[in-house]
Parts: structure tokens; sequence; C-alpha cells
């Protein structure tokens, strides 16, 4: 059962920000799966039963659903070798890689919960923005519901790949209100998590009630995969 991630576990974090190398984290990966990885492995069962129980589908497992320590540095300008957080994603097909699920981080003072469609495939993106411009009100409805449950949509300036014009073929709706979100690339809702939430075991809960809040998100964003 998932009783919280130690305090330890943060502390670790907060180490191998400053020490973020081979030499350092090697004879210390045993701290690491102690008190980091196998209290994420028992989340991702804990919150997947949960959400089966409160009939939310997503779920995961311990092999699919957590994001490995090591970085792909290949691409990257940062050489870092390891991840400074611990992370995990619950979809409806228990897939990582699959858009519209729960993405849970624990990091000293950045841990939270995020519901995402993270940068969208062309072809589902397409669909999105078709639409809402086809139906606005629905779109409209589903930020509304997100606005009463307390649930903020991210925009544009909260991304460095969002659009600076409206995408090709959309600019009849410049002056909409929902404009901002024709040039989004990722439609995420998050919720922050306070060193108490993610040292309780009630992170579980947190978990389902946040997923649950934005499940207007999730339903309109299955509704065109």
């Amino acid at each position: 059962m998932f009783t919280g991630f130690p305090r330890e576990g943060l502390r670790f974090l907060e180490r191998l920000a400053a020490h973020n190398e081979r030499s350092w984290f090697t004879p210390r990966k045993a701290e690491y799966e102690r008190d980091l990885l196998e209290p994420m492995r028992a989340f991702v069962v804990d919150a997947s039963e949960a959400m089966r129980a409160a009939r939310i589908p997503i779920g995961g497992s311990e092999r699919r659903s957590i994001f490995r320590v090591y970085r792909d540095v290949r691409f990257s300008p940062d050489k870092s070798p390891y991840r400074t957080n611990v992370a995990s994603y619950l979809s409806y097909d228990g897939e990582r890689g699959t858009p519209g699920g729960l993405y849970v981080q624990v990091a000293p003072s950045a841990s939270r919960l995020s519901i995402a469609f993270y940068k969208l495939e062309r072809p589902m993106l397409q669909r999105w923005r078709l639409e809402m411009a086809r139906s606005p009100a629905r779109f409209r409805g589903v930020l509304r519901k997100l606005r009463a449950a307390n649930v903020v949509l991210g925009e544009p300036e909260d991304w460095d790949d969002s659009l600076t014009r409206m995408p090709r073929g959309f600019e009849r709706y410049a002056s909409s209100d929902l404009a901002p979100y024709f040039r989004l690339r990722s439609f995420c809702a998050r919720r922050a998590l306070t060193l108490r939430d993610v040292t309780s075991p009630a992170l579980v809960r947190r978990a389902v009630e946040f997923a649950r809040d934005a499940k207007p998100l999730l339903e309109y964003g299955w509704s065109l995969d």
C-alpha cells in the first residue's frame, strides 16, 4: 500500500540536483529505489485501483507508467544525466505516450498533478481545433465546468511551443474568446501539491479528486481521439 513519499526521498532529489553526475548517483542508487521508486510503484497500483472504483477510466502499471530516472540527453543542450523528480503517467490504455491522462510529479517545491493532452500529434491537434470551430459552445462548456471545479487550463503563455499567431485556416477566429486555445499545442490543467500532500497516503485521494474535477477535459479530448 502507498503510505506517502518519505521526506528522505525529497531530500535525495535536492542532493541529486546539486550533484547531478554518475559518480554521485551510482553509489546511492539504492536510496533512490527505496525512497522514491518503490513509493511511486505503490502509488501507481493504488491510484489505478482508486480510479477504477471512481469510474475514471485511467490507470497504469509499475512497469509502464513510471518515468526512468535517466534523461535522454541526445538532443538536449542540458547533459545532466538524471531527472531531479520522480514522475508517472496514468492513461486509458496504461501507456505513457497516450494523450489524455494524469501526470504525477514529485519534486522539492515543484510537486504537481496534471491532466495532460501534451504536445498533440498534428492529426489530433487538427481535430481538436476543428471541433472548437464547429462547436464553440461545447468547448466553452468544458471551460465553464473546469472553472467551477477550480481547474485552470493552461494558456499559450504557459508553453514555449504555443503559436504566436492563429494557425492557418483558423484566422477568422482571432477575435473569438477561444482564440488563445486555437494557438495551443498542449491542453493541460495543473494542480500544485504541497509537501504534506506527497508525504501522505492521501495523495491517492487527491489524484482521484483532481481527475474527477478535470474529467470534462478528458472526455472532450477522448472524443476526438
